[in-house]
């Protein structure tokens, strides 16, 4: 979907790729309706050739934390996480025993190495992961921006995770650049909370940039018909989109 405006959270964006803005972390919190998606596929979009980017949508991570690792191995090539590689692989020598499988898959092997322990087990192998996983990251020469949607509709695990463990990890990691958006954001904490700003999106009343939309979409629309719209929809984006939408085909 393509939405009109989002100037300044694009230009802010761009300023923090650039390094002309001095914070690495980006929160976008809004209601649903008002484009987070759109602006974080707008946002890779613009992203010049040299950086590298994962985008990950947190309602489809139902494995939870392992999805995430498997997820940024599987987009940015498994030869440049030696270090990962190396600690699941080790897990697995180590005796890790695996009901009715005979083979597992690359990216069911982080969540077989996190089954069936007990849970102070599990917290040392996950941190053990997670030092691998960055270790990793930190000798990607590139900047890597890593875009996160749908943030409220993760797994409490691995929400909680994002916004303590990984982030706290980002501080050190000078090459990497997160957003992560959502309905709700994750709260400051004091590891990360001066490598941080926060957009809280609200609805689009500009009316020229609307018929602006409308023109470069070619609806058949005057100035004051968009403007209508926009009172009617109470500049809600999603639903000034498919409202001219489908005004439109009616028209033809």
């Amino acid at each position: 979907m393509i939405i009109a405006n989002r100037t300044e959270e694009l230009r802010l964006f761009n300023q923090i790729v650039q390094r002309r803005f001095d914070k690495r972390v980006l929160l976008i919190e809004a209601k649903s309706g008002l484009g987070k998606t759109w602006l974080l596929a707008r946002f890779k979009h613009t992203l010049p050739t040299n950086i590298l980017s994962v985008q990950v949508d947190l309602k489809s991570a139902q494995r939870g934390i392992p999805y995430i690792f498997s997820c940024v191995r599987k987009r940015l090539g498994e030869e440049r996480f030696p270090c990962l590689n190396a600690a699941v692989g080790q897990y697995l020598k180590s005796g890790i025993e695996v009901s009715n499988t005979t083979m597992i898959g690359k990216d069911n092997q982080l969540s077989v190495v996190l089954s069936n322990v007990d849970e102070s087990t599990r917290n040392f192998r996950l941190t053990e992961l997670r030092e691998a996983f960055f270790q990793d990251l930190r000798k990607i020469p590139q900047t890597l921006v890593f875009l996160f949607d749908s943030y409220d509709k993760a797994p409490t695990e691995l929400a909680d995770w994002l916004g303590g463990e990984f982030l706290t990890e980002v501080v050190d990691t000078d090459k990497l650049i997160v957003v992560i958006a959502g309905q709700q954001i994750p709260q400051p904490t004091i590891e990360w909370m001066d490598l941080y700003h926060c957009f809280c999106l609200e609805a689009i009343l500009d009316k020229e940039a609307w018929y602006k939309y409308s023109l470069e979409n070619k609806l058949p629309f005057n100035q004051d018909e968009v403007g209508m719209a926009i009172r009617v929809l109470k500049g809600q984006p999603a639903e000034i989109v498919k409202t001219l939408e489908l005004l439109a085909r009616e028209q033809q």
